[in-house]
């Protein structure tokens, strides 16, 4: 990946399931993709990745098998420390 530390400017896809997220002191974006299948990233292996901004109404797709396009970004906080989000540019529920 290219880009500043932590950003990335290659797009991406992802697919698996929508789930919302909690953590102590709100480090997160409230939903994640729990991945059909594990991604490495930068020597990290991803199971889960956060998804931001949501970009409509969510709760009527948590659960729900979704694609989801967009760049990724390391963020981090005093609590979690660091951890992958995509930011959304196109998500959609996959119909089986």
């Amino acid at each position: 990946m290219k880009g500043e530390e932590g950003k990335s400017n290659k797009k991406i896809t992802i697919t698996g399931k929508l789930t919302r997220v909690v953590a102590i002191g709100g480090e997160t974006t409230g939903w994640a993709v729990d991945l059909d299948k594990p991604l490495q990233i930068r020597g990290e292996t991803l199971t889960r990745i956060e998804i931001h901004p949501v970009v409509r109404e969510m709760d009527g797709l948590q659960n729900r098998r979704m694609e989801v396009t967009g760049t990724l970004e390391k963020r981090s906080g005093i609590e979690r420390g660091e951890y992958w989000v995509i930011k959304v540019e196109r998500i959609r529920e996959i119909k089986i």
